[in-house]
């Protein structure tokens, strides 16, 4: 898990512990301590907890009003 979470130093990822989701760009990686951060806000995750890791996607805003029809 360690050398998956490194090849991911300065993305954005999400990741799944136990029950909780967590979502930040990694900074470092300690020991066994994972650092996310987000909004000027350092999240500490031990990395033996995580179960899924995945790429974090932007999420395109929808504009207001109708939506054109596709030809």
């Amino acid at each position: 898990m360690r050398n998956f979470l490194e090849n991911r130093l300065g993305k954005e990822i999400e990741i799944q512990c136990e029950s909780t989701t967590v979502k930040g760009k990694v900074t470092k990686i300690e020991g066994n301590v994972l650092h996310l951060q987000k909004d000027d806000e350092t999240c500490y995750v031990n990395i033996e907890k995580i179960v899924i890791v995945w790429d974090s996607r932007e999420k395109k805003a929808q504009p207001p009003g109708f939506l054109s029809k596709s030809k």
